[in-house]
């Protein structure tokens, strides 16, 4: 019996939680131009924090077997294939990063009414500014 009036509580208790709430909302984003160039260039900067990586990730995949005994030969290659591994995986999110800032470019140059930019181009550039000696 008191199984039962636990159970009738918690109906209860639930009862309003399910017939109170209101209709989810329907999500918008919007952005103005400098958030836009903000998100461009996290991604940017997050593609470059993959990138170093990348180069970590390929010393990683280049270990010497300490001896010539088949343990060490087995271990050695294990490690070198789990480095390849590492070095895709963080190859595809450096990739990903750069097509998302790519898309947030694209979509800013759509609203500013400009011939889209590549941002990997624009990337390679390099700080902008004064530069020293000109």
């Amino acid at each position: 019996m008191g199984g039962n009036t636990h159970h009738d509580n918690i109906n209860a208790q639930l009862s309003g939680f399910f017939t109170n709430q209101t209709p989810p909302a329907t999500g918008s984003y919007a952005f103005d131009e400098a958030d836009m160039r903000a998100i461009v260039k996290n991604w940017l900067d997050l593609a470059d924090s993959y990138d170093k990586s990348v180069t970590n990730a390929v010393r990683m995949g280049r270990i010497k077997p300490p001896a010539e005994d088949f343990a060490s030969l087995f271990h050695t290659k294990a490690a070198n294939r789990s480095g390849e591994s590492y070095r895709e995986y963080v190859e595809h999110n450096r990739d990903y990063c750069v097509r998302q800032a790519q898309l947030f470019q694209d979509a800013l140059d759509d609203y500013l009414g400009v011939e889209h930019t590549n941002v990997t181009e624009m990337h390679k550039t390099g700080p902008q500014g004064p530069q020293g000696g000109v």
